[in-house]
Order: structure tokens, then C-alpha cells, then sequence
């Protein structure tokens, strides 16, 4: 019977780490410093309200290695989407009042958020009110 339970323990690990790689390899970590190509991603959005992300996880994390004089992103979706950016502080922590949510008044419709961006980690979140739904984020100088 101890052997039994001993070999239950090697199934229920190994699908929690798996589980876990999985959620660790949904976030694509970015650094970028001036010069760099201008990016494509591609993914599918998460569920969410307008520029509420709950308990959502980021679909990015970007490092702005310095200032950027100029930066654009650009998020195309098929769905009424949302691109969603959180600077980081210095501790990991959430600048709330930093915070940048442009949201398309259409299905289709690109947003941007062009401008400046200081050096530092952002989050970014792609959100729909289904979800589920196809994007590029491209990011460039």
C-alpha cells in the first residue's frame, strides 16, 4: 500500500509542474533598448471589463531599458479590445497611477498608445469582453 501511495505522488507532481510551465510560458518577458526591431506579437486576449484586469495574468512584460523619446504600440484585434499598461516600481508593485488603458469603439478597430515611456518594467494586458480573441500587439520607434 506504501508503494502504491509513493507512485501517486510522481503522476500528481509531474501534471503540476507541467501546469505550471504552462502559465509561466504564457508571459513572453521583452527587453528592449533603443535600436531595437520593432516587434510582432501575437496572441489571444484574456476575458475582461473595459480597463479592469482583476485577477487577470499580464499576457507581457516589457523592460525599457532606457527612455524612449518615442514608442508606439499598436494592438489589432477581430474583437472590441483593450491594451491595458502598468509600470512596475521598483519592488515589482503596480503604479496604478500610471496606468494607460486605450480601448477600441469597434470590433476591428486598432488602438495605439504612442509617446514617451521612462525606463522601467511594464505589464501589459489584451483584454475583450469575451475573450479568447486574436491579436497582434506590435511595438516600435
Amino acid at each position: 500500500m506504501k508503494r502504491l501511495k509513493k507512485w501517486m505522488i510522481v503522476p500528481t507532481t509531474l501534471a503540476m509542474l507541467l501546469a505550471n510551465a504552462g502559465l509561466l510560458h504564457s508571459q513572453t518577458v521583452q527587453r528592449l533598448a533603443p535600436g531595437f526591431n520593432a516587434l510582432e506579437l501575437q496572441g489571444t486576449s484574456a476575458q475582461g471589463n473595459n480597463c479592469q484586469v482583476g485577477n487577470i495574468q499580464p499576457q507581457y512584460t516589457i523592460t525599457l531599458e532606457q527612455d524612449f523619446g518615442s514608442l508606439n504600440f499598436s494592438l489589432q484585434s477581430a474583437g472590441q479590445s483593450a491594451l491595458i499598461i502598468e509600470p512596475l516600481n521598483s519592488t515589482g508593485e503596480p503604479v496604478a497611477s500610471g496606468r494607460q488603458c486605450v480601448l477600441a469603439t469597434a470590433p476591428g478597430q486598432t488602438v495605439e498608445a504612442p509617446g514617451y515611456w521612462e525606463e522601467g518594467t511594464y505589464k501589459i494586458y489584451i483584454v475583450d469582453s469575451t475573450g479568447g480573441q486574436s491579436y497582434t500587439l506590435s511595438i516600435s520607434q
